[in-house]
C-alpha cells in the first residue's frame, strides 16, 4: 500500500509538471506575436522573458526530481 501511495504522488507531481508546461507553452504563445511586431513593449516582453525562465527552471528541477525518485527509489519532496 504504501508503494502505491508514493507511486500516487509522483504520478500528481507528473501531472503538475505537465500543467506547468501547457503554462510555459502558453506564455511563449502570447510572447512570439509581441515580438513579431514592430513596436515591442520592452517592459512587458522583460516581465514576460522572466516568467517563461522561471517556468522552465521550476519544471526542469521537478523533472531532475522525480528522475532522481526514479534511479533512486526514494520518495520526492515537493518545492
Amino acid at each position: 500500500v504504501a508503494s502505491s501511495s508514493a507511486a500516487n504522488e509522483r504520478l500528481r507531481a507528473l501531472e503538475d509538471i505537465e500543467r506547468e508546461i501547457g503554462a510555459i507553452l502558453q506564455n511563449a504563445g502570447t510572447v512570439i506575436p509581441e515580438l513579431s511586431k514592430g513596436k515591442t513593449r520592452e517592459r512587458l516582453l522583460d516581465r514576460q522573458a522572466a516568467a517563461f525562465t522561471a517556468s522552465v527552471q521550476h519544471v526542469e528541477a521537478e523533472l531532475s526530481a522525480q528522475t532522481r525518485c526514479l534511479t533512486q527509489g526514494k520518495k520526492i519532496e515537493h518545492f
